[in-house]
């Protein structure tokens, strides 16, 4: 039972199968990458932290992430996710200081609620 050859143990995806999900979901990583630099360019352009972006930087960001997340609903590509949350990234992008002042209220609502629910 000791005498037994042990193979060594080969990998699963390699750097092929790799490549083919990059190349599979191009579009869709495109996507996401566009969203992710419009948030970040629009969340350190911004003057205060309610005010709007620069609109000069994130609409035309937002326009790119939309046509790429057409392109890859069209591609038909199998991960939803990644177009979807460049897409998103891009649209709060355009309206962060809105968004952190509606998501703050609802953060304060929802603790209101939860500690009302607990004496209650």
């Amino acid at each position: 039972m000791a005498d037994r050859e042990v193979s060594p143990l080969t990998p699963v995806a390699g750097a092929g199968a790799r490549r083919r999900w990059i190349r599979a979901h191009a579009a869709g990583l495109v996507a996401l990458m566009v969203g992710l630099s419009s948030f970040v360019a629009g969340a350190i352009g911004q003057p205060r932290l309610m005010a709007a972006p620069d609109w000069h930087v994130t609409v035309p960001c937002l326009i790119a992430a939309a046509l790429a997340t057409a392109v890859s609903l069209v591609r038909r590509e199998s991960s939803i996710a990644l177009p979807l949350v460049g897409l998103g990234l891009a649209a709060v992008a355009a309206v962060l200081g809105w968004f952190l002042v509606v998501a703050i209220i609802v953060a304060a609502t929802a603790a209101v609620i939860v500690i009302l629910h607990q004496v209650m």
